[in-house]
């Protein structure tokens, strides 16, 4: 009787802790970006806290969830309007903040919060019972170097969420749910969509596993129903976003078009990634903005290349078509992207609880870089649009 109840109290402290530790981490975070707010803005009142976090993209999600879409043309006669920022994310929190008795920034802050902390939660079946890379993933999420990225309002909780369950899903089979997760995921963010590629190969895969060969591969999708309504599904986020531009603004591809109005260019990925390595700073040794993103990117497709090798497939297409399709467009926002790469950041965490010693540097180094990257983010450091 005694060794029957070890293995299901070892199972309830085992679930405890996956609870447990992604909000002490979430309050840890807190306190950390909090503190490197009052260093860096010592003029300010401690209320302003939340507001100062909100940068960048984020004052363009704040008015999307209050007002939604511009229309065409934009009534202000600005040289933009808001449509390449995906739906799903912003006008969930314009949902959420018609029942709450709060400012829109204050609404957005509490739903990434809980969203990031469900992401770390949903991500436990991905680390293999190992409970120390599962610590180091909710302490990078959650009160991490880039944690104001995953606690303010931009999309990456939401992407993080639903990319999470993607994969989740595609590990037990269970093709529908990763579906669904792509269409969620597909309206979070453009590049979503690619995930129906990783559902169609990570199927081929299983097939592969099960039969010992790819013969009747096609006649196999065929007879499964859910996988095919699975791949009619993924997609369906996205679309549904082009044809609402279709008839709101008349052109589906608004979200594209309107990069123009940024000034991006259009090019060679190892172009760009050349051309940001060697921008060497005019003086001094300090990487200039253009080598921290370039090297943002190296970085990401070198992790990428190492899913392949260690034959995550799946995970290897969506992480490369994620990352270098935008590098098609510049350099812009490559730390935020890879930061915010599931499979590679999960995979990192895995290796970096190989070791016990590595594991403790590593948890430290985490916690001491969610506050100092948090004092770049404040003092408008360019490299972390």
């Amino acid at each position: 009787m005694q060794q029957m109840l070890q293995p299901a109290t070892t199972r309830r402290s085992r679930a405890a802790m996956i609870v447990i530790l992604p909000m002490v981490f979430l309050l840890l975070g807190l306190a950390l970006r909090f503190l490197a707010f009052r260093m860096s803005r010592p003029e300010l009142d401690p209320s302003g806290f939340i507001q100062s976090m909100c940068r960048w993209d984020c004052g363009w999600y704040i008015k999307l969830a209050q007002t939604g879409y511009d229309p065409y043309p934009v009534p202000s006669r600005i040289n933009a309007g808001n449509w390449a920022f995906f739906p799903f994310y912003p006008l969930l929190v314009g949902a959420v903040r018609t029942l709450l008795p709060f400012p829109t920034i204050v609404t957005a802050t509490i739903v990434s919060l809980l969203t990031t902390y469900a992401a770390a939660i949903a991500a436990w079946p991905l680390f293999n019972k190992d409970l120390h890379a599962y610590t180091l993933y909710a302490a990078y999420l959650l009160s991490g170097p880039f944690s104001f990225y995953f606690t303010s309002f931009l999309t990456e909780p939401m992407f993080v969420l639903t990319m999470t369950l993607v994969f989740v899903m595609l590990a037990r089979a269970n093709y529908l749910g990763a579906g669904l997760a792509t269409a969620f995921l597909s309206a979070t963010r453009i590049v979503g969509v690619f995930a129906a590629l990783s559902l169609v190969l990570q199927a081929a895969l299983d097939h592969r596993a099960d039969t010992g060969s790819w013969r009747g591969l096609i006649p196999a999708f065929l007879k499964h129903p859910n996988l095919l309504l699975a791949i009619f599904i993924a997609p369906l986020g996205a679309f549904a976003y082009m044809a609402f531009l279709h008839f709101y603004v008349g052109d589906g591809l608004a979200f594209q078009h309107v990069q123009r109005a940024w000034g991006r260019p259009f090019g060679n990925p190892v172009f760009f990634v050349w051309q940001g390595l060697t921008s060497w700073p005019s003086e001094g040794y300090w990487p200039t903005s253009s080598q921290w993103l370039a090297l943002a990117a190296t970085i990401g497709i070198a992790l990428t290349i190492t899913l392949a090798v260690r034959r995550q497939w799946a995970q290897a297409l969506f992480a490369a078509i994620a990352l270098i399709l935008p590098l098609f467009a510049g350099l812009a926002s490559m730390i935020r992207f890879t930061s915010a790469m599931v499979p590679i950041v999960v995979m990192t965490m895995q290796v970096l609880a190989s070791r016990r010693w590595l594991f403790v540097l590593s948890l430290v180094l985490i916690v001491a870089l969610g506050y100092l990257i948090p004092l770049a983010w404040l003092g408008n450091n360019v490299a972390l649009v």
